[in-house]
């Protein structure tokens, strides 16, 4: 063999483990990427009303700190269906981008939030779903959402709350006590 044919060799040989490194730590980059930003679970949220009807995010947590906001948006997927079985955007969604609403530092496990201007007077079908949860506004942790339709509130009394929770890897709605929604906000860590 020629002393040429071996350094051709010896050149691709090098080449392809540089490849395979590159491609390994680009690999690893993304994986990371995708791992370091998904937020930890520490608390559950849900739906009541006070004793004029009026809706309230319910939050329960089990970080040191309250969550920073509740963020509230329209959804096109549910598990609150229409009776016909479909969840259905509200109309005009796009005019109506969603809410956050601010969590009070001082706040306490549980602790509820006034959903000041929900729902949107553009939204007037009561099969019209949405969802919101807490957030950390640094990504440091959040909590399990709720998604309800808007003819809902209408069933909702003060003192109880709305939560949604995953069963045989099914999101199903419950009505529970203020009670039980502290216990299972403490429950999250």
């Amino acid at each position: 063999m020629r002393s040429c044919d071996r350094r051709r060799m010896g050149l691709q040989a090098q080449t392809t483990t540089r490849r395979t490194i590159a491609l390994l730590a680009s690999a690893v980059l993304i994986l990371v990427g995708l791992t370091s930003c998904t937020p930890e679970t520490k608390g559950i949220t849900g739906l009541t009303v006070d004793v004029d009807g009026r809706p309230l995010a319910v939050l329960a947590w089990c970080a040191d700190r309250p969550p920073d906001v509740v963020r509230l948006f329209p959804v096109n997927d549910s598990t609150s269906p229409t009776p016909s079985g479909r969840a259905t955007l509200p109309p005009n969604w796009q005019t109506w981008p969603g809410r956050e609403y601010t969590v009070p530092a001082t706040a306490t496990s549980p602790t509820t939030v006034p959903l000041e201007g929900f729902p949107p007077e553009s939204v007037a079908d009561p099969d019209a779903t949405f969802a919101m949860y807490g957030s950390a506004e640094d990504n440091s942790f959040t909590s399990h959402r709720v998604s309800f339709r808007l003819g809902e509130l209408t069933d909702l009394a003060p003192g109880s709350v709305l939560a949604t929770d995953i069963v045989g890897g099914e999101a199903v709605q419950e009505s529970l006590s203020l009670e039980e929604f502290a216990r299972r906000g403490r429950d999250e860590c």
